[in-house]
């Protein structure tokens, strides 16, 4: 079975303009030979001096020469249209490629620092769960929960950490003791956010959609801990377990704000 003819390969397409000059020159001639035997005649012609010999010729020739002058400045035009609508497809591509390549290492990037968020979480639950808080964990049940959390579920102590503020969410006083009550939680609670928000700004460069930012910060464990600090800081008027709006509680004093 024979391959059809492809337009590409089997099929000349000329330019309108080109057909344009070929046609008005052949006329042109056609017109300057008509007129060169008809009425100056050739013998007349051929003994003409050469300086009227060259006049004529470059009279007879001039618009033609102007013709294509005009017609290869608008196909050199039309050359250049091309060629930047190529480059600007070129640029593109590459910046589509660009793009994928910084979502690629984001997400690398990603499974770092949730890793890195999962260890102040945890850190930060044994400050206020701990020998040294409430003592509801001793020191092998946290070694236990860590090794739990180390085989994937990095989010294990932020779930914890929401659980607690999601417990005390009616009692600020209470809130602002498990995040700000002593150094150590504050120290933590301002690293958490502090990642968190470097996080999203990595998020907010690979994404103009807005999809990864949103999804950390409204469908993960991480942004849900990140905006109960916020809120319990006083900077997010939105209860984030609640979804109500709430007056901004008191930061207790001395207790520098978590995303500074």
């Amino acid at each position: 079975m024979t391959e059809p003819m492809t337009e590409d390969s089997n099929t000349f397409s000329m330019d309108w303009r080109v057909a344009f000059g070929l046609s008005v020159t052949l006329i042109w001639m056609s017109a300057g030979i008509t007129y060169l035997l008809a009425i100056v005649g050739w013998d007349n012609f051929i003994h003409l001096p050469t300086a009227d010999l060259g006049s004529f010729l470059e009279g007879a020739f001039a618009p033609l020469a102007f013709l294509w002058l005009v017609i290869g400045h608008f196909m050199q035009q039309k050359e250049i249209t091309a060629n930047t609508k190529a480059i600007h497809i070129q640029e593109r591509s590459a910046r589509r490629l660009e793009i994928h390549s910084q979502r690629d290492s984001y997400f690398q990037l990603l499974n770092l620092v949730q890793d890195q968020l999962g260890s102040i979480a945890g850190f930060h639950y044994m400050s206020v769960c701990g020998p040294t808080g409430t003592g509801e964990i001793t020191g092998p049940e946290f070694s236990e929960q860590r090794s739990q959390a180390g085989t994937g579920d990095h989010a294990w102590f932020m779930r914890k950490m929401v659980s607690l503020a999601a417990t005390n969410m009616e009692d600020p006083d209470s809130l602002q003791d498990i995040f700000f009550g002593t150094d150590i939680r504050t120290r933590h609670s301002n690293n958490f956010s502090k990642t968190f928000k470097k996080l999203l700004g990595a998020a907010r460069a690979v994404d103009t959609d807005d999809m990864l930012e949103e999804a950390l910060l409204y469908g993960s464990a991480a942004g849900l801990l990140y905006r109960i600090i916020r809120h319990v800081a006083g900077d997010e008027l939105i209860d984030p377990i609640q979804g109500v709006s709430t007056p901004p509680q008191t930061v207790a004093a001395g207790i520098p704000e978590p995303c500074d």
